[in-house]
Formats: structure tokens, sequence, C-alpha cells
């Protein structure tokens, strides 16, 4: 049954950032495929939601609060999966933010510039390496959340895109590093219709001049980025590393991004 590859039964998933949005959606989509799902983020309350109703399809879940900019926090949430399910197959890269990296040139300091590198590409550098070892033992995979903003061109996101096209790069090396027992790939999600966007979604003006810049002529939903997710972290493709899968509407067709010039205008 082609629906088979797809499946994850009895494999053990770490999705982080999954209070909300993509992860939200990743974590959720995993537990209805069969998978035990370690649901990361920062609030307790957000993650035992998400945790809940993967339970709800029978699946087991686990929630672990953990800051991905912290290392100490991520070798505790490794060791707590191992203890917890002797094993990890499946690493999701989500969690990630401008942070305070998010600005001109000119006021973005060393500081704040390596604050937004922290949380988009050390993190998912960390705690790869920290899975590794595990990954090896079960040939497993991973999917890194990239962005549009890995290869778009806008203001004020310097740093952002700098951690995003890192993380983009970072996949294809970490693919053929790690090939062939583990495969790695990316999704690069366009505008998405998640909690960071509402400045837009709340306001139908607003809403309706970011789309008329999106050819498919509409905003992204976390589960278009779930349903990528989870086809490059199924058997479905197995034959898939080292790639980048751009889930945007078709944004490739125009010239930079005129949405997050909506979102600047703030």
């Amino acid at each position: 049954m082609i629906l088979d590859a797809f499946r994850l039964d009895k494999k053990i998933a770490i999705v982080t950032g999954a209070g909300k949005g993509i992860g939200k959606d990743i974590a959720i989509s995993f537990g209805e495929m069969g998978a035990s799902v370690v649901c990361v983020a920062r609030s307790i309350e957000d993650i035992e939601d998400t945790a809940e109703q993967i339970r709800s399809f029978g699946s087991s879940a686990l929630a672990v609060v953990c800051d991905v900019t912290k290392e100490e926090q991520l070798k505790n949430l490794v060791d707590q999966v191992l203890k917890e399910f002797k094993g990890i197959d499946i690493l999701i890269n989500n969690a990630g933010a401008p942070g305070r990296g998010w600005g001109p040139i000119e006021e973005v300091d060393m500081s704040r510039f390596e604050h937004t590198l922290r949380i988009n590409l050390t993190s998912a550098y960390t705690l790869t390496h920290l899975c590794t070892p595990a990954l090896r033992d079960s040939g497993g995979t991973i999917v890194n959340v990239s962005s549009a903003l890995s290869w778009m061109v806008d203001k004020n996101f310097s740093s952002y895109a700098a951690a995003k096209a890192g993380m983009n790069q970072m996949t294809k090396v970490m693919s053929y590093e790690l090939s062939p027992g583990v495969r790695v790939n990316a999704v690069a999600p366009g505008a998405i219709e998640t909690p960071s966007m509402e400045y837009i979604t709340s306001n139908p003006k607003r809403k309706a001049e970011a789309e008329r810049w999106i050819p498919l002529q509409r905003l992204g939903q976390p589960r278009d980025i779930a349903l990528g997710v989870l086809y490059l972290a199924s058997p479905a493709s197995g034959f898939v590393s080292g790639k980048i899968l751009e889930i945007d509407g078709g944004m490739q067709a125009i010239p930079g991004t005129a949405i997050q010039e909506i979102i600047a205008k703030r």
C-alpha cells in the first residue's frame, strides 16, 4: 500500500518548537502516522496540548521544556529521550525565529546577530551533534526547517537570512557526511499563516495585499509544511537526501518578498 510508505510506526521523533504553528502540526501529523513524539518548546502549556492531541491517536507523546539556545538543556533533552524511548529515529529541527536580530544593519550589533544565529542555526547543529550517535544506530532521518528568506532578499533580515542560508548549506554537508546511514533534508517555508503572521492575517486588507504576491494566491497553512516534513521523514523519501524542499506557493516566481516589506511597515 502506498500509504504504508508514509507510516512512522515504532519510530521515535523529536520535534523542536512543537508548541504552536508549524512545529505543532508536524508533531501531530507524526503522531497520526504512528510515531512516538517528543514535543519540545519553552512553554509546558503549549507542548502539553500538542502531546494530548498526539495521544488521542493512540501514539505516545512526551512533553519536554527546553530552551534550544542552551547546550546543557539540549543535553538533558537527549538524555531524557534515550532514557524514555531507548533510541531516536527522527529529528526535526524546527525551532526558530528572527529573534533580536531583526532590524536595520545600523542597529543590529554582534550580540543581536549572534542571538538570531543561536536560535536558528547553532541550536540545530548542536542538537544534531548530540543525536547523531543514536541516529546512526537507527538509520534515522533529520529534517531542518529553513525559510524562503534563505534565498529571498529583503531589508532588516540579514541575521535571520544568514542563519537560514547557513542551515541550507549545513543540511547538504551533513547529508554527505552522515550518509549512507542517516538522511538529512530541509524544507523552506514561504509565508505561512502562523501566530507570527497575525499582524497580516488579522487585517483583511493586509492579508489580501500579501496574497497578491503569491502565485497560488493564498498564504500557506502549517499543515502544508507538516505534510512536506512527513514526506522527508518517512520511508516515502528513502532515496532523497541533501535536498531543500521549497513550500512557498510558487514565490520563486517573483523577485524578493513583498510580504516581509508589509511586516516591516509596522
